[in-house]
């Protein structure tokens, strides 16, 4: 077993015991000459929550046996205490041909313990493990034949994965884990995940929910830890100690070696991180925003929440006097025609909820003037209706960015929007 059971760790902590030592709280470190970080055999994918594209969930069927996989699905952290057979859960995998699948369930340790209970977990090529809190996880499954299950699925070589919740309990350091809120980073008791990531923590919803920052605490608290935060629609996929990131969105690397200076970094789709190393392997380092472009990727989705609650006062604060706005031509999506601000405030007054969201922003800025570049997705009513790319530059008016140009693209093919568990 590689978890918190470690054979070593173990033994330290019985010989602790022994001497009257006193053991100390928190995520013990195991920084063990010539240990993995990842897992020695098998594959984790570990996914930042929100929508998964196929080059996620297609992933993890693929590593778990395609067509043939036997994949069994850990709910848990979830509300829900009962999976009926068209449990909405089970529908990404049967879209992707898998037909054995199972739901395992419970939230008593003595029934995770039983050997009847883990017995789909052994003849399993794949687990995936839905979001919800992950401290109902910790409790169901630490310490029982159910986790030590999970890590023989590792052993030979199949793959687990995971999303939200389902990421953060992977690592030995679990975030997020009070009872009470998951704003709440460090719980003591509350910390301990399943061990899969070694001298890790791993947070999601990264740049959805405004997280960047959240892991600097996490790391400055406990130094041996190497802090993972993903993005929605986003994952690592985990080989030993190599981490390739795909998806459509970032993930941050916190307290590794090469930042210059930085407290963290990004890294896209394609790059490759060395966890043993904690450096890059493949790509471009992305540096985090400064505070002046953080404020001008702000100003864009305060547009965006605008237009979901039909705000059209707080959407028009937005825009400069001057602005220019100009859009795809419903006739040929390749011409583009100029819009007033009140026609495209008009627009916004619909019976459908109107969503728009960022895909990765690229953002810069000199002074009064900043520029943002993101990939989007939009639905209407619930319901997906296409994306583009909006291009927005920005001037300083004051104290506060105001929109002078904004200009996007539009398309319904190549689009993000594959939903999957989350």
């Amino acid at each position: 077993m590689r978890a918190l059971g470690n054979s070593r760790t173990l033994l330290l902590l019985l010989v602790a015991a022994h001497a009257g030592c006193a053991v100390r709280s928190g995520p013990v470190d195991r920084s063990f000459d010539g240990d993995l970080v990842g897992p020695t055999n098998g594959t984790l994918i570990v996914a930042g929550g929100g929508r998964l594209g196929p080059e996620i969930m297609g992933r993890f069927v693929e590593l778990a046996g395609g067509e043939a996989a036997r994949i069994v699905i850990i709910p848990t952290a979830g509300e829900q205490d009962t999976f009926p057979a068209n449990w909405s859960g089970l529908e990404v995998f049967r879209s992707l041909g898998v037909r054995d699948l199972t739901v395992l369930h419970t939230r008593d340790p003595r029934i995770a313990d039983r050997a009847d209970f883990v017995e789909p977990l052994r003849r399993a090529t794949g687990v995936w493990i839905p979001g919800g809190r992950q401290w109902r996880l910790a409790d169901a499954y630490n310490g029982t034949r159910a986790l030590r299950e999970l890590n023989a699925v590792l052993d030979r070589g199949g793959v687990i994965g995971g999303t939200s919740a389902g990421a953060s309990i992977q690592p030995t350091y679990m975030v997020r884990g009070a009872p009470e809120g998951n704003h709440i980073m460090m719980a003591a008791g509350h910390e301990e995940g399943f061990g899969f990531l070694r001298d890790v923590a791993v947070d999601q919803h990264l740049l959805a929910r405004n997280r960047q920052d959240d892991l600097l605490a996490v790391v400055e608290r406990y130094p041996h830890l190497l802090g993972i935060g993903i993005d929605e629609g986003t994952a690592i996929v985990v080989a030993r100690d190599r981490a390739e990131v795909i998806g459509r969105s970032r993930v941050a690397f916190y307290n590794t070696t090469d930042a210059d200076g930085a407290r963290y970094y990004y890294l896209e789709a394609g790059n490759v991180f060395d966890l043993a190393r904690r450096r890059t392997l493949r790509g471009e380092r992305i540096p985090v925003p400064s505070p002046q472009e953080r404020e001008a990727i702000e100003a864009v989705q305060a547009l965006f929440d605008a237009m979901r609650q039909k705000d059209t006062a707080a959407a028009r604060q937005l825009f400069h006097p001057a602005a220019h706005i100009a859009a795809p031509s419903r006739s040929s999506p390749s011409e583009m025609q100029e819009r007033s601000l009140d026609e495209f405030l008009a627009s916004l007054v619909v019976d459908e909820e109107l969503d728009e969201r960022m895909v990765n922003p690229r953002v810069r800025a000199d002074g009064p003037l900043a520029a943002v570049w993101t990939p989007y997705t939009f639905h209407r009513g619930g319901r997906f209706s296409h994306c583009g790319t909006d291009a927005v530059h920005l001037v300083r008016d004051g104290t506060a960015w105001r929109i002078l140009h904004l200009v996007w693209t539009r398309r319904t093919e190549g689009c993000p929007t594959q939903p999957a568990s989350g």
